[in-house]
């Protein structure tokens, strides 16, 4: 009868492990396991409402897209952006994944963990807004989509777009408006998934490119 009841629970030690197994959750894919981004930069118009702007394509206007690739993300030898004072510019940040998938609209439906910082900027020389949409068509301030509009000149510089994955409740020490330009931003905890880096150069109107 001893071994009898041992096999017993023998038997009913293999079923549970089974079940185990069989309702364990797939884990799931980390889609910001970012393996290369581009970056565009497109001219539109601002056309200014109270203490706010609204901005509409311009049919021909300037593009420009610089793309991040191979190990640290570097762009392309000599790249080198112009941007012309008194003009404004939509942004988009394209992101893939490990298997080459667009997964950008990850970063925006995760909102409360992510944050971009515009670094390197001159001061008062660009002023910069985010526009970020969620699938279910929320606003969100994250930093893959926005408008740049250019305020003054400056020498030629490195433009540093620096991705935050923040730690829990991070999120909500940050001003979605003043801390766009926050060099200081290690302070809010968390680790980069993404840090771009190229140079920019903010020109009078009728420069000349070089």
């Amino acid at each position: 009868m001893k071994n009898y009841a041992f096999i017993n629970i023998i038997f009913a030690s293999i079923i549970l492990l089974s079940s185990c197994s069989k309702d364990s959750p797939v884990p799931e894919v980390d889609q910001e396991e970012v393996s290369g981004a581009t970056l565009s930069l497109i001219e539109v118009e601002a056309e200014e409402h109270g203490d706010h702007y609204h901005y509409h394509d311009i049919i021909g206007g300037d593009t420009t897209n610089i793309t991040f690739s191979g190990e640290g993300f570097l762009p392309p030898v000599d790249a080198h952006v112009h941007l012309e004072v008194g003009k404004a510019y939509k942004f988009e940040l394209k992101i893939k994944d490990f298997a080459g998938r667009e997964s950008q609209q990850s970063f925006i439906e995760r909102d409360d963990q992510h944050f971009a910082f515009l670094l390197g900027i001159p001061q008062q020389s660009i002023i910069a807004e985010y526009a970020d949409m969620k699938l279910d068509s929320t606003k969100v301030k994250v930093g893959i989509n926005g408008y740049l509009r250019v305020q003054k000149a400056s020498e030629s510089f490195t433009f540093r777009y620096l991705m935050r994955h923040l730690n829990p409740g991070v999120k909500s020490e940050i001003n979605p408006t003043t801390d766009i330009f926050n060099a200081d931003f290690a302070k809010f905890g968390g680790a980069n998934d993404l840090d771009l880096k190229f140079q920019m150069h903010l020109v009078e109107s009728g420069h000349d490119e070089h």
